[in-house]
């Protein structure tokens, strides 16, 4: 009895190995797939038709704060 559990338990462990490397190997593949990856170049300004910049009359514009240099123009 004892050598046949000890089997399995020799069995459940290889298969959990297994499958924890074949999940790594997957992972790190995906890593390196992304690493590869390259972006075209797009201006931010393209991201949407309706997008506007928020200038200085916005009110969603942040006040200059005391101390802060002068804005170029």
């Amino acid at each position: 009895m004892k050598p046949a559990f000890l089997t399995v338990i020799a069995l459940f462990g290889a298969l959990a190995f297994l499958a924890l490397f074949v999940a790594d190997r997957e992972m790190q593949s995906g890593i390196e797939r992304l690493s590869h990856y390259r972006f075209s170049p797009r201006s931010a300004l393209d991201a949407g038709e309706g997008l506007q910049l928020a200038g200085s009359h916005s009110r969603y514009a942040v006040p200059p704060q005391a101390g802060d240099p002068a804005p170029e123009q």
